[in-house]
């Protein structure tokens, strides 16, 4: 059985690995709000697997992904709201 440390980094790196093949395909532009905002969620769940398996190269990785991926959201959003 999947502990749930395992299925939430699990889920995490599905989320970002399905936004980043509907990026290849066209499907999902590397700026729209469904693509930063799945690496954004997913980030935050492989990040709290890589704290919870005291894994500190893939959460230096995770984190930094997730906080570019939170800045450029915060973008994306502002523009949207500034009606951009």
């Amino acid at each position: 059985m999947v502990d749930f440390n395992l299925a939430i980094g699990i889920f995490g790196a599905l989320v970002q690995l399905v936004a980043f093949a509907l990026n290849l395909t066209g499907k999902l532009r590397y700026d729209s709000t469904a693509y930063v905002g799945a690496n954004a969620f997913g980030t935050v769940l492989t990040s709290y697997y890589a704290y919870a398996s005291n894994t500190l190269p893939f959460l230096m990785l995770e984190a930094t992904w997730g906080a570019v991926s939170f800045w450029k959201l915060a973008g994306i959003l502002g523009k949207k709201g500034r009606g951009k």
